[in-house]
């Protein structure tokens, strides 16, 4: 097969005036920005028949197709400038975020589009990732390619964070997968890494920060002679958190009287990042450079196919109204008596927590459209899931790999519709369940969507 493939990245660091989601309080403003944020696209194409897929990586929590607003589409939006600019069918592009916690709010847990400044940072956003996509196709050279697994060592950096809910050993996923494309005289190379963990080193940190993701993908761009992007593509990660950080101290995400950060944990968070963003950059490194992976072959090709899921079941509003007028009342109450700023915050979490249940059951119980995709380059393929999937489903899908095929998942990609899980785990109330603004779907979706990706597995190797 004759290939040729294009890379690039963009800066879409946020301006301070837009707000995160981190933990409670939520929408808090950044205080600065401590590592840019990047969206990169790779471009590729099996040129005999000229057929190209395009994939985006975002340093983003997740891209809810609702960001722009209830009548708008954020992804057919971007995948649309892309197609006017290359030619290159919406099927065939694939949106896809780190899930990065320490970026803008682009989850829709609130909407940001009822302010116009911000409506017009998110239609520059959508701008900026088209453009990228686009810089990407129209610097595609010939070039060879290869794809790798690795695997970081069991029992080190990840962690199944419901571990307490299985009657054995809770699954993780410790592999690493590599993609490397490279031209004849080794001067241009870009990777496309897949991994499954979730960012939260930087979890409730006022500095913007891509995390772990965005160390490892500097680490690899700063660091492996001639390459050009290293693109990062998180897992079946919904489960799946890293270990606790030695240096942190008892309070690890605590907040003083005023609200702001532990100086001390923020430091020691950042350097840990770092010594993890940098063991894994040095991996991928390895895995690009000294393995001989197997050499991609095969066509292009790629569907894209939306199911129809139930939304999660929803309470009765009537109580929680009740329930979130009392909690505001109580803030104001402890203002009016002049409480000290730790209690007002206190108290103002806990309001905002029956703010964002009130948020959840408001979005009602229609059903919900879940775009499930998958890109087959050669023997690799891509399979693209629209929120948090749990790593059962990951590794169910890794398990139909064979000689001829490599599957890998892809979770954050296309919508971020929220967690979704084993139904065992759903029945056992792991936290990813419960009412709020992190499960949209209902129990039955996971197994509706890994079944369709599944299927689509199966389409992508039938010919033609």
């Amino acid at each position: 097969m004759a290939y040729s493939a294009g890379s690039a990245k963009i800066d879409i660091t946020p301006p301070l005036t837009i707000p995160y989601v981190g933990g409670l309080p939520r929408h808090s403003f950044f205080e600065g920005v401590h590592d840019e944020l990047y969206a990169r696209a790779v471009a590729i194409t099996d040129v005999t028949p000229n057929k190209t897929i395009i994939i985006i990586t975002v340093d983003a929590l997740g891209l809810n197709n609702d960001i722009l607003g209830p009548t708008r589409d954020f992804t057919a939006e971007v995948r649309a400038q892309v197609t006017t600019a290359t030619g290159v069918p919406a099927a065939n592009i694939m949106l896809a975020s780190s899930h990065a916690h320490s970026t803008p709010e682009t989850g829709d847990v609130r909407h940001l589009y009822t302010d116009p400044a911000k409506l017009t940072w998110l239609e520059g956003l959508r701008d900026k990732l088209a453009q990228v996509a686009a810089s990407a196709y129209a610097s595609r050279q010939t070039v060879t390619a290869k794809h790798v697994r690795g695997e970081i060592e069991p029992g080190s950096f990840v962690k199944n964070r419901d571990a307490s809910f299985y009657p054995g050993a809770a699954p993780i996923d410790t592999e690493i997968g590599v993609l490397t494309l490279e031209n004849a005289a080794g001067t241009w190379r870009t990777v496309v890494v897949n991994f499954a963990c979730h960012p939260v080193i930087m979890q409730v940190n006022p500095y913007v920060s891509a995390d772990y993701p965005g160390a490892a993908s500097a680490w690899v761009e700063r660091n492996v002679p001639g390459l050009d992007v290293c693109l990062f593509l998180q897992g079946a990660a919904g489960n799946i958190n890293p270990d606790d950080d030695p240096l942190w101290d008892d309070q690890r995400s605590a907040f003083d009287e005023r609200n702001m950060p532990n100086l001390a944990v923020i430091r020691d968070s950042f350097a840990h990042n770092e010594r993890i963003g940098l063991a894994l950059g040095m991996t991928v490194a390895d895995l690009s450079n000294g393995l001989p992976g197997k050499a991609v072959t095969g066509p292009i090709k790629a569907f894209s196919e939306k199911i129809n899921v139930a939304s999660r079941p929803l309470p009765a509003r009537g109580p929680y109204q009740t329930e979130f007028d009392i909690r505001t009342q109580a803030v104001q109450d402890a203002i009016n008596n002049g409480a000290s700023e730790e209690e007002i915050v206190s108290l103002r979490n806990a309001a905002q927590e029956y703010e964002e249940l009130l948020a959840a059951i408001d979005r009602g119980t229609a059903t919900i459209d879940a775009e499930v995709q998958g890109l087959r380059f050669g023997n690799v393929a891509y399979m693209g899931l629209p929120g948090e999937p749990f790593v059962e489903f990951g590794l169910q899908l890794k398990a139909l790999s064979n000689n001829n095929r490599a599957i890998t998942p892809v979770g954050y990609a296309n919508d971020y519709l929220g967690y979704f899980m084993p139904q065992a785990l759903w029945d056992a109330g792991v936290w990813e369940s419960t009412l709020g603004c992190q499960t949209r779907m209902g129990r039955d979706a996971g197994v509706a969507i890994y079944n369709k990706a599944a299927a689509l597995v199966t389409k992508l190797w039938q010919n033609p």
